[in-house]
């Protein structure tokens, strides 16, 4: 008598988990990612740094992002998710925040690290995880969900990003998108991942099986 209520409250629950995550991608991507490329010319300026020093603080952070992500695919297979992905959003919102101090290339390319190694937590490959472990039989649906929401971070952040900068400079823009993750994504992910699913067993897996953080980087 109870099976569709209950299986009706299930998939509400359901679609709430995913639209929140693809909002949190939304953001992650906007404001880790592609902000970037609209903060590089101002941090410049204020530097006085040339293009060649200042993309490589981006390649500081794709860098990092990789080595990190080995490292996000054991925790979240262990089952630590809702850990994984709220510390990442806390570290890519207080790392905004302190590129909104940086008065050196130094002090830049340190908070360019850890901006990747945040984004490792928070982009596409951990998210990907984490449904496809919740939702085995319906994974793709909400992965299809997450990349299409996700991908309107470019053309929501990059615009906004600039407004920002527009008018109140880039050091403000910088403590905005940090607020936005702090007081959004960080406790969407604390909300949204709650009881995660048991960990993976340590067997190793059959020929040709693949554990969700495998699927997910594909």
């Amino acid at each position: 008598m109870n099976a569709a209520p209950s299986s009706t409250a299930g998939q509400a629950d359901a679609r709430a988990l995913v639209l929140g995550l693809s909002l949190a991608q939304l953001i992650s991507w906007g404001s880790a990612l592609y902000s970037f490329a609209v903060f590089v010319g101002p941090v410049e300026a204020a530097l006085g740094a040339g293009r060649a020093q200042s993309s490589l603080a981006f390649s500081l952070a794709l860098l990092a992002e990789g080595l990190a992500a080995f490292a996000v695919g054991r925790w979240i297979d262990a089952g630590h998710e809702r850990a994984v992905m709220t510390g990442g959003s806390l570290l890519v919102g207080l790392a905004l925040v302190a590129h909104g101090f940086v008065t050196s290339l130094t002090q830049f390319y340190v908070v360019w690290t850890l901006l990747g190694a945040g984004m490792a937590a928070t982009l596409y490959p951990p998210v990907f995880a984490v449904v496809t472990r919740r939702f085995p039989a319906t994974f793709r649906r909400a992965i299809i969900t997450l990349t299409f929401l996700g991908g309107l971070a470019s053309t929501v952040f990059i615009p906004l990003t600039a407004w920002l900068i527009a008018h109140g400079g880039w050091r403000q823009a910088s403590w905005v998108l940090g607020a936005i993750n702090l007081l959004l994504c960080v406790p969407l992910h604390g909300w949204l991942l709650r009881g995660a699913p048991r960990p993976l067993p340590a067997a190793a897996p059959a020929a040709g099986a693949a554990t969700p953080s495998s699927l997910a980087a594909h």
